[in-house]
């Protein structure tokens, strides 16, 4: 058995590495979800190894502790809100763990990298309907709207680029070019503001309002969270970031649409 710190140095190691812009110090919050996130998985991997052999088996851990914590906030009852208000902020432990292992046990593939993907699609969706939900508790009327809302959330949330990239490697695409092709000129412009103009530009701007990233998440909670302990009338609020949500997800799924078409192309002619 593998002792903590030896764990730990591993995943601090990789990720630094790999990720290096998440761990710094020109953000702080970034930093210290960082540091969070791979503190509690470097434990979570210490006390588990023994009887835990599958990646993917973490990888569903994720997707439970992101859909179960989704639903319990719309709970009334406080407690069970608070562990849904938990799950969802540290759900991400997981998804840091995973990787860890199945480098150690040799047991990286396209299976556990789709698994991944989707189940991101499925945290960041079971919370965003759970967010609108919570909202709309407050406007009893638009309640109606509801089913066309999570029907447009689910709709455009699972990816035609993940779906594409699965075509790619069910056709002997190895799990290499398949990062390859994510990591095109399109994205690397993406990384860089300052080579964005025009559209683009406001584009970058756009899309990362309310992201699937930690801090875009761990806002929204916050909300949710100063709503239910303190006596403050947030329902303009909530309904305001809740329509953002649903225009954010259309015009994001019809960008994600054409370039994972013109990504198509470029394999086919390629």
């Amino acid at each position: 058995m593998l002792n903590l710190m030896t764990i730990r140095d591993e995943i601090y190691h990789h990720n630094s590495s790999e990720f290096g812009e998440l761990i710094n110090y020109k953000s702080p919050y970034t930093l210290v979800k960082a540091v969070y996130y791979m503190e509690t998985a470097s434990i979570f991997l210490f006390l588990t190894q023994a009887f835990i052999r599958s990646p993917n088996f973490i990888t569903m851990l994720y997707v439970i502790a992101g859909v179960v914590g989704a639903f319990l906030l719309i709970t009334e009852q406080n407690t069970l809100f608070n562990v849904g208000l938990f799950l969802v902020f540290t759900k991400g432990t997981f998804d840091w763990a995973d990787g860890p292992l199945a480098r150690r046990l040799n047991k990286t593939s396209f299976i556990g990298h789709s698994l991944d993907t989707y189940g991101a699609q499925v945290n960041d969706s079971a919370f965003r309907l759970s967010f609108i939900y919570y909202t709309l508790v407050y406007y009893p009327n638009l309640m109606f709207l509801f089913p066309v809302i999570a029907f447009i959330i689910l709709i455009t949330k699972f990816s035609v680029f993940s779906d594409i990239l699965y075509y790619k490697a069910k056709n002997n695409i190895t799990l290499d070019n398949v990062r390859k092709i994510r990591d095109t000129e399109v994205e690397e412009s993406l990384k860089d503001p300052k080579n964005i103009k025009g559209i683009a530009n406001l584009y970058y701007h756009y899309q990362s309002i309310l992201d699937a990233r930690a801090r875009s998440i761990d806002f929204l909670l916050l909300i949710l969270l100063v709503d239910k302990i303190f006596d403050y009338d947030l329902s303009k609020l909530l309904l305001s970031l809740s329509m953002l949500i649903v225009l954010r997800s259309l015009v994001k799924y019809v960008a994600d649409f054409y370039y994972a078409f013109n990504v198509y192309k470029e394999g086919t002619n390629g």
